[in-house]
């Protein structure tokens, strides 16, 4: 059964949802019909994040038709929480890749912010190069978790309370800034094992045989989820967030921008070594890293 705790977080993500994706013929007319009446916004600023999910809002900032509805596009990529919740209250991002768990947090201090879509359904997964298969191998051991306090944390402490671990007492946590760090300490020994999302978890795995590490994915905390709650081996991770007075005042740019994510969703899974150039550019790693980690990224 899922706690309280757990319950309350779901819960919040769906309070925050403002809109959900919509494709059919008659809401793209309606759509067009909107932006058309919408005067041209002078600046749109799109956030993008450390993960998979930047791939869908470079896509979106480069080669959707939201440039039809706006004079220019800046995108940028924020690199820690603490960063994207400045930009989301100081209202310099507009639109952004997010944590489901920030979004929500923002939601409920006020900030005047809404949760537009789910784009990435879990791709949060322990790396090592040692024999850890279970929560049971993590006794004793010292877990990298990056972002103290956000969504991989929080899933973790559920998760391995649910099978039977006390996280405080039964391992070391070291938390990190962000994934990059606790990638780094990984492959430097400083670490049994990482708490790593896609590309960081892939991006361990090659380094790794560079080094001669046999890093390897541990434990699919996708399949765990699903286990301890009885529910699909998804959940929801990231997704894109938009300021309201940007929703309210632009609700046919807004409905672009929710057609373009569909439309680079479907782009990314059809042309993957695009995707990977794509996901290359923005995300400091390799293009052949960026595709393999395409293929544990469930989008």
């Amino acid at each position: 059964m899922i706690n309280q705790k757990l319950r309350q977080f779901l819960q919040l993500i769906l309070a925050t949802t403002g809109l959900t994706f919509t494709t059919n013929l008659s809401e793209g007319k309606a759509e067009k019909i909107i932006a058309q009446s919408e005067e041209k916004l002078a600046n749109l600023a799109i956030g993008g994040s450390p993960i998979m999910i930047t791939i869908l809002l470079a896509y979106l900032a480069e080669q959707s038709s939201i440039k039809n509805l706006v004079e220019t596009v800046d995108f940028r990529i924020w690199k820690t929480h603490d960063q994207l919740r400045a930009d989301a209250v100081s209202g310099k991002l507009q639109v952004s890749a997010t944590p489901t768990s920030l979004a929500a947090n923002l939601y409920q201090r006020k900030v005047p912010i809404k949760l537009l879509n789910v784009l990435v359904w879990g791709v949060l997964n322990i790396w090592s190069n040692q024999n850890i298969r279970s929560f049971e191998d993590l006794k004793n051991k010292t877990l990298l978790i990056a972002f103290r306090g956000g969504l991989p944390a929080q899933l973790f402490f559920y998760l391995a309370k649910e099978n039977g671990l006390d996280p405080e007492k039964d391992l070391k946590i070291q938390y990190t800034t962000d994934f990059a760090q606790a990638v780094q300490l990984l492959l430097a020994g400083r670490g049994d094992a990482a708490l790593l999302s896609e590309p960081a978890g892939t991006g361990a795995e090659l380094r790794g045989q560079q080094q001669g590490l046999d890093i390897k994915l541990a434990i699919n905390l996708q399949e765990e989820w699903g286990k301890v709650t009885g529910r699909a081996p998804r959940f929801p991770q990231a997704g894109t967030l938009a300021l309201t007075s940007l929703i309210d005042k632009y609700p046919g740019l807004i409905q672009t921008i929710q057609n373009g994510l569909v439309e680079a969703v479907n782009w990314s899974q059809k042309n993957p070594d695009d995707a990977a150039a794509l996901g290359a550019k923005y995300l400091g790693l390799k293009a052949p890293v960026i595709k393999k980690s395409l293929g544990y990224t469930p989008l």
